[in-house]
């Protein structure tokens, strides 16, 4: 189905007006203000689906700025990266990102494990809420309990993108999604940016050959695709934790993402 204008002015009504845009140095208020333009942005947008290798260089360009935190400047983690897309190429990634979701609804492909993004979910919230139903029922009928909590050093960006690739093809999505994101992962490039009182320093662009996308609206959500048949494996472990009271449901792993 072709890109809808009535998706991307949904998209636009959420978005923040004044965020700070990459290379295209377009912020969202403009799109909106500029109805006008829409038209012919739904139809360029549809036409990149089609045929991806048509895609302008700019549009997966993005400029990564180094924020100072502490200690020494000289040291690379020493400052935080906060990564800015071109506004076009968010805008159409969110679009590709809700279609995805309504996907995985419809199929019932995410695992209930994972409530990043489950319509109507708390994320995080919801699973601290699981964790301390399990624990208060552990301790009000005195049983043992175990939990073992892994935290992925740079998880975002260790995930290889063939295996991301392979977990989109799995859940069924349309062929030219498949071809899309697969075009645009061999296209993703960040310039790194460093402003001081003297001077802006900025290195040649560079691909980001593993990890998602950071700041790009699909990035999460392939994350949390990428995780769907390790959530599966363990889940066919049958082991876990059963509140007291409830149905045969036994909490096993809860995701974090």
């Amino acid at each position: 189905m072709p890109i809808q204008i009535s998706e991307i002015i949904s998209y636009l009504y959420k978005a923040h007006n004044w965020k700070s845009p990459g290379n295209d140095q377009i912020q969202n208020y403009w799109l909106t203000a500029f109805s006008a333009t829409q038209r012919y942005i739904t139809k360029n947008f549809h036409a990149i689906i089609e045929e991806q290798e048509k895609a302008p260089d700019w549009l997966t360009k993005g400029i990564t700025y180094l924020i100072p935190k502490s200690g020494d400047g000289k040291e690379a983690r020493n400052y935080r990266p906060i990564t800015c897309l071109t506004t076009m190429y968010k805008t159409l990634t969110q679009i590709r990102a809700k279609r995805t979701s309504t996907h995985l609804e419809e199929q019932s492909l995410l695992p209930a494990e994972q409530k990043g993004y489950h319509p109507e979910s708390e994320g995080c919230k919801d699973q601290l809420m699981i964790s301390k139903t399990v624990y208060e029922d552990c301790r009000r009928r005195n049983k043992n309990l175990s939990i073992a909590r892994i935290d992925y050093q740079k998880a975002f960006d260790g995930v290889p993108h063939s295996w991301v690739e392979e977990s989109i093809e799995l859940i069924g999505v349309n062929s030219k999604i498949l071809r899309f994101y697969k075009l645009s992962t061999e296209k993703w490039k960040i310039r790194l940016t460093l402003k001081t009182k003297q001077e802006v320093m900025q290195t040649q662009p560079n691909r980001i050959r593993r990890g998602i996308f950071q700041g790009d609206s699909l990035s999460p959500l392939l994350f949390c695709i990428a995780l769907i048949r390790l959530t599966k494996v363990l889940n066919r472990a049958d082991c876990g934790y059963q509140v007291h009271g409830t149905e045969r449901k036994i909490v096993s792993t809860i995701v974090y993402r």
